[in-house]
């Protein structure tokens, strides 16, 4: 049997279990949409399970890899950003109805729409979308706010520096190092006004990218939270707006200086009111975020991976000018 096909079992068989835990008939429910991540590392499905006149659900397995203390982690993220997001109707995170944590496997409540980025690659003008992915990460960040902290820069810092060194010395290649090592060597001259200064630190969502987050013309929706970790506001909103600039962003109204279209940057914080858009927080982070990707990009064989590079080496020139 392979693989696909046995994890196709195993899902209907969770289905049914969850169903029951949850309180529904899984006999009145057929699966009717299905997304499989079958790669070295991973090996997950998505099914979208449908009812005649009722509302569907969606089941996440994860088969691989197996960690059911990251898997709980992911889970008891997901649980607390809801209930931030319970009062609102309009920023929401689907609620999950039930869940087998040693099995890696949730069930939730369907949410349609389409993602921000189909959004964005169906229209020309980004700016309403963009306001309500700020306007979504303002609720999220604002109900889950731990504290505020001065920024220490030192370790991200420090990081770069090893990332150059180890291409400089053979042991790490990537695509385009020549021209990444010197902005890696001299990050520390682009922190500024944010080492010291008083950010605040919120629930982190962990991936927010251009495909986690869904729309309807009523509701934001947003899921696939990493672990339940707190950390400066300004990790997820330089994850979001970089995927968002790398993908389909204006890279020619990039400023000097700046990670994002400026557009782009000043329509999200129309919706995000926590810290500003000068936050010298962000605009570090936002920098460091470009070569994060950069370093990590993997797919240096198809057109997508060869045009997404050159983007993001585009952005790094107006960055780091």
């Amino acid at each position: 049997m392979s693989v696909v096909k046995s994890l196709k079992i195993e899902a209907q068989r969770l289905f049914v279990s969850l169903a029951q835990q949850a309180g529904l008939q899984a006999e009145n429910y057929a699966c009717k949409a299905e997304w499989i991540k079958d790669d070295r590392n991973r090996l997950h499905i998505v099914q979208r399970y449908d009812q005649a006149g009722g509302a569907s659900v969606v089941l996440k397995y994860a088969q691989r890899p197996v960690d059911q203390e990251e898997f709980s982690r992911v889970l008891d993220a997901h649980h607390n950003a809801h209930a931030a997001l319970a009062g609102s109707n309009t920023n929401i995170v689907p609620e999950i109805l039930s869940e087998d944590r040693q099995a890696q496997a949730y069930l939730m409540r369907y949410v349609s729409g389409e993602t921000f980025l189909e959004r964005c690659r169906n229209q020309e003008d980004h700016t309403p979308f963009l306001r309500r992915a700020g306007s979504w990460m303002s609720a999220f960040h604002g109900g889950t706010v731990q504290q505020k902290r001065a920024f220490q820069p030192r370790f991200m810092v420090n990081h770069m520096h090893k990332l150059a060194g180890q291409m400089k010395n053979g042991e790490r290649r990537i695509s385009g190092q020549s021209e990444f090592i010197p902005y890696a060597e001299n990050i520390g001259a682009h922190v500024g006004a944010a080492e010291g200064h008083i950010g605040t630190i919120s629930a982190k969502h962990g991936d927010l990218n251009a495909h986690n987050i869904l729309m309807s013309d009523d509701t934001t929706a947003v899921y696939d939270f990493l672990g339940a970790d707190n950390a400066p506001v300004a990790y997820d909103i330089a994850r979001f707006l970089q995927s968002y600039t790398q993908m389909v962003g204006e890279l020619d109204d990039v400023p000097k200086g700046l990670a994002v279209p400026q557009r782009a940057w000043d329509a999200f914080f129309e919706g995000y009111t926590l810290v500003s858009a000068d936050d010298p927080i962000l605009v570090f982070i936002s920098k460091v975020q470009v070569l994060t990707d950069w370093n990590r990009m993997q797919d240096k064989s198809t057109l997508n991976g060869i045009i997404r590079l050159e983007r993001v080496k585009k952005i790094a020139r107006q960055a780091f000018a």
